[in-house]
C-alpha cells in the first residue's frame, strides 16, 4: 500500500498530529469516523496513517474485508505511553483515567492499567 506521498512534508505532519490527537482521544477509530471528524479526504488520511505505521506510532487494530475505509486504526503501546507520561500530571488527564475507570466500574468490569492496555 506504498504511495508517492501527495501532500507536502508540513502539511504531512500536521495530519500525522491530527491522526495522533483523533486517536489518542477516541481510542481505536476507521478511517470514516476519522473523516468525519477531521473532515479531510480519506486519501490523504490513509496517507498520514501508512506513514504513522511505517513508523510504528499506529497499528491496523482490526483490518475491514471490503472497505479499508472501515478498518480500525489504534495507537501503539509505545506511543500511549508517552503520550500518557506527558500529560499524567495535568488534571484532564487525571479527569480522563477516573471517567474511564468509572465507566469500567459501572458495566461490571475489572479495573485495568489503562496504560498498557490493549498492546501492539
Amino acid at each position: 500500500m506504498s504511495t508517492i506521498s501527495k501532500l507536502p512534508k508540513e502539511e504531512l505532519l500536521r495530519l500525522e498530529a491530527e491522526l495522533l490527537h483523533s486517536l489518542w482521544h477516541d481510542g481505536a477509530a476507521s478511517v470514516l469516523r476519522l473523516e468525519q471528524r477531521l473532515g479531510r479526504p480519506p486519501e490523504e488520511l490513509l496517507e498520514g496513517l501508512e506513514d504513522l505505521m511505517r513508523r510504528e506510532y499506529v497499528y491496523l487494530h482490526w483490518p475491514a474485508l471490503h472497505n479499508p475505509l472501515q478498518s480500525v486504526y489504534y495507537l501503539t503501546t509505545k506511543v500511549r505511553k508517552r503520550i500518557a507520561e506527558m500529560f499524567k500530571e495535568t488534571p484532564r488527564y487525571r479527569m480522563k483515567v477516573f471517567w474511564e475507570l468509572l465507566c469500567r466500574e459501572e458495566e461490571g468490569l475489572p479495573p485495568r492499567d489503562l496504560l498498557n492496555a490493549p498492546t501492539a
